[in-house]
């Protein structure tokens, strides 16, 4: 049984914001990330600097004190969902997910998009604005205030993804289930968790080799960090 996941997290400063899009961005260590997968990585904008200046751009000059600068969403499917495994469903899924955050946000509130392919599940990011048109101010209580609000919000995902006669065989969670919400860094923290080898297989003993790549040297444009571009060299030695 698989279902469509939808998350949200409320970021309320431009730190918080920047430190988002240096993990969306590969800009920092990101070591749940395969780095030999992330030019497969899908962003609406260039780099991290080009989002946080179309955020800066959408917020209006007077801010509320502690007010929700920008909402970050998380939208994708479970693991075991068989259209991980089917390119064009993948696709249709998150191009509907984007055509429904524009339906529900509003064009200029939804500021950017981003499509992970390098981490264990396949994930669409957005960063939206929660400008009120009726009031030119922000507002993020008019879609997240509340447990009500966000229920229906899962609720108008679900059918938008599912309309059309199109079945992507994914279920919405239980309506009123009283399990606990998880946020996107909970969402990050599951799938970044070591895995624990099972005590009751046999232990292998193995000869570690040493690379056969030698490491080159990192290029003057690159964005990853000195590790991360090591890493990256060894991934495609070893990627067999």
């Amino acid at each position: 049984m698989s279902f469509l996941i939808f998350r949200t997290k409320k970021l309320k400063s431009f730190g918080e914001i920047s430190g988002s899009l240096s993990h969306n961005y590969r800009t920092r260590e990101t070591p749940n990330a395969n780095p030999q997968e992330t030019p497969k990585n899908e962003h609406s904008h260039q780099s991290a600097d080009d989002v946080l200046c179309g955020i800066k751009d959408r917020i209006p000059q007077k801010v509320r004190k502690n007010g929700v600068l920008c909402i970050e969403t998380l939208m994708t499917a479970s693991p075991e969902w068989q259209g991980w495994h089917n390119a064009s469903k993948e696709a249709a899924l998150f191009e509907k997910s984007k055509a429904w955050l524009v339906e529900k946000f509003g064009a200029e509130n939804v500021i950017a998009t981003s499509i992970h392919q390098d981490e264990t599940t396949p994930h669409l990011l957005a960063y939206i604005v929660p400008l009120d048109p009726q009031t030119n101010k922000l507002n993020a209580r008019k879609w997240l205030g509340g447990r009500t609000k966000l229920s229906q919000l899962q609720t108008d995902y679900h059918q938008a993804v599912t309309q059309h006669d199109q079945d992507f065989g994914l279920r919405r969670g239980i309506v009123g289930s009283k399990a606990k919400h998880t946020t996107i860094q909970q969402f990050y923290s599951q799938i970044q968790a070591p895995i624990v080898p099972n005590q009751a297989f046999e232990h292998v003993q193995t000869q570690i080799q040493p690379i056969s790549t030698p490491v080159p040297k990192k290029p003057l444009d690159s964005q990853l960090s000195e590790p991360a571009w090591i890493a990256s060299v060894i991934y495609k030695d070893v990627a067999s």
